[in-house]
């Protein structure tokens, strides 16, 4: 009993020391919006309004076939860490995985689908709830490899995070997964709802 009392005495002083150290002190810690001055800074008229952020994301990620995305219009969106989430597809065994991306990565992936064929999303409907400075979107979407087809190559739901800091929105997360035969989108999210 007396060696169990000194393991967890000095499991107990390891981590107040580890707490109290400089490397995590919340002093020293980099906050994600004001530590960085070089982020770049988006237009006013795509961060004014949680409807002008989930637009402009849509429009950043859009491109003609040989196009490419303004990267740095798709970062200014975002806090510095923000992320990109996307399901990768079930594989034999029924498993579902994620794939975690930064706008430049998604960037990139998007850039060589683009050299070859064209990719647009279109937003028909938005349920979104806020509370204080943060909000979340579930937006539904709708892909087209043109913008003028009658119809879409796939559709699905985005699940935005989103904060709202200095008198603009920010995207904090974008996740989504795509309609399938045995996911169909549920009538909620096709049409507009703010709470």
């Amino acid at each position: 009993m007396r060696i169990f009392v000194i393991a967890v005495l000095l499991l107990f002083t390891t981590l107040l020391s580890a707490q109290s150290s400089p490397a995590t002190s919340p002093q020293n810690l980099r906050t994600g919006v004001a530590s960085h001055p070089e982020w770049p800074r988006a237009k006013p008229a795509d961060v004014d309004t949680i409807g002008d952020i989930v637009r402009a994301f849509y429009s950043a990620i859009s491109a003609p076939s040989g196009g490419k995305l303004d990267q740095n219009r798709l970062r200014s969106l975002f806090v510095p860490g923000g992320r990109i989430v996307s399901n990768v597809p079930r594989d034999s065994a029924g498993v579902v995985d994620l794939r975690f991306l930064s706008p430049d990565g998604y960037a990139a992936i998007s850039d060589a689908h683009t050299a070859t064929a064209g990719f647009f999303d279109r937003n028909p409907a938005n349920q979104i709830e806020r509370f204080g400075v943060m909000a979340h979107v579930h937006s539904m979407f709708e892909s087209r490899s043109h913008v003028d087809d009658p119809e879409p190559m796939a559709r699905g739901i985005k699940s935005f995070e989103l904060l709202n800091n200095r008198n603009r929105w920010y995207i904090v997360e974008v996740y989504w997964g795509l309609e399938s035969p045995d996911n169909l989108i549920p009538k909620q999210y096709l049409h507009d709802s703010v709470r």
